[in-house]
């Protein structure tokens, strides 16, 4: 890489962490950014220019875009970024039958040895658990393309660090922590991430420790969401208010940082790096908090099943289907769970659902068409809006 930024950069996997990545990388002066992604839908948006197309909505991307599209270009074929000094791996590696799906990062590590060339940087942002990233990618990789790892195949670990919804929080100011198979590549990677991105960095000479250190911050909050729905089940049997609890615990102005309850933890993340790390380390507590996380969308829907029938309503309408509320992001949303949890647990109810920013999942077309067929609304996020004078239950406040 000459100078801080490379003057090309490839970004494999245009997703919600790529496009990120993307975005942030035009902004800070690389001159052309390739995204690779074996969705032609994805591809298509991308290159359509519009950021009204856009697959991710967050504020940080779509307000950018009119500044950086004109950097970026897109396509399903490596051959695309052939010749990018730098690269950064942005795949998912997705809950399949409730185990972890690796075979996205297998096919990048082969998609790759085509196109890299000796010297380039090829960073994974991929959650993974420690050991992964010299296993699955840049072991493969050297051997697919005959490059000596740390010499003429530069490889490091930077895991992805996103807020989805934080206006705060953005690919610029978040630290990342950086690790490599050695030390010329956590050079190159400090230059990409620290001189050319800009953001904070912490660098690690292991790059397990790298690895690992996603896998801590995401299963610290999975266990805590567990726990704290854990306890309100037991809370709820006593009628005491967990909320009341959690607000009387977190005066303590030290050695405590409050948790809440709800549905379930969802998202591409939370649910799949802890699983991730019970695979690994064979973690009974994170086994405990899987279960618990895993049926509680279970134990929301009998709180609902029982104000429903409060009402003598039989047309439940789910209005906001995201993974957290008002999220436009469904992917592992609780609140799904609970639909479908509800419609077990009483037959003879209709469940329907509804989400302006999500309609691929919706019944209706139209919010006024969800409402006027809808005789109680269970809403997930979206407080204030008009419901046409139907009972509205809050399901974050059961």
């Amino acid at each position: 890489m000459a100078g801080a930024c490379p003057r090309r950069l490839a970004v494999i996997g245009g997703g919600f962490v790529g496009l990120h990545a993307a975005v942030h990388a035009a902004l800070r002066g690389v001159e052309e950014v390739v995204v690779v992604d074996i969705d032609p839908g994805v591809v298509e948006r991308i290159e359509s220019g519009d950021a009204s197309r856009l697959h991710v909505r967050e504020p940080y991307v779509v307000e950018n875009w009119p500044r950086v599209r004109g950097r970026i270009r897109a396509s399903t074929s490596y051959e695309a970024a052939r010749g990018a000094e730098a690269f950064i791996v942005a795949v998912q590696t997705p809950l399949r039958g409730g185990r972890v799906d690796y075979t996205p990062l297998r096919r990048a590590a082969e998609g790759l040895a085509g196109v890299v060339k000796p010297g380039a940087l090829v960073s994974s942002e991929v959650t993974i658990y420690p050991g992964g990233t010299v296993e699955l990618l840049a072991e493969p990789l050297s051997r697919l393309t005959g490059l000596r790892l740390d010499e003429e195949l530069l490889v490091a670990h930077a895991p992805e660090r996103l807020s989805p919804g934080s206006a705060r929080w953005t690919p610029e100011n978040i630290p990342r922590v950086v690790g490599a198979v050695g030390p010329r590549s956590l050079e190159a990677a400090l230059r990409l991430y620290r001189g050319c991105l800009g953001v904070p960095v912490h660098p690690v000479d292991d790059i397990r420790v790298a690895e690992a250190s996603k896998l801590l911050e995401n299963s610290f909050r999975l266990l805590n969401i567990s726990f704290v729905n854990e306890l309100k089940r037991s809370l709820d049997r006593l009628g005491i208010d967990v909320r009341r609890v959690i607000e009387a615990a977190s005066t303590k102005p030290f050695g405590y940082m409050p948790f809440y309850p709800g549905p379930g933890a969802g998202g591409a993340c939370l649910p799949k790096d802890a699983r991730m790390l019970e695979e690994y380390t064979g973690s009974l507590l994170l086994r405990i908090a899987r279960h618990v996380n895993e049926t509680q969308p279970l134990y929301y829907a009998a709180l609902l099943l029982k104000r429903i029938r409060s009402h003598g309503a039989r047309r439940i309408l789910f209005y906001g289907l995201g993974f957290k509320p008002g999220s436009p992001y469904p992917a592992n949303s609780p609140v799904l769970r609970v639909a479908e949890e509800l419609a077990q647990l009483d037959p003879g109810l209709e469940v329907r659902r509804y989400d302006p920013q999500i309609p691929w999942l919706s019944d209706f077309a139209g919010e006024e068409e969800a409402l006027d067929w809808a005789e109680l609304v269970a809403r997930w996020g979206y407080r204030g809006r008009p419901t046409r004078g139907k009972p509205v239950v809050q399901i974050e406040d059961l």
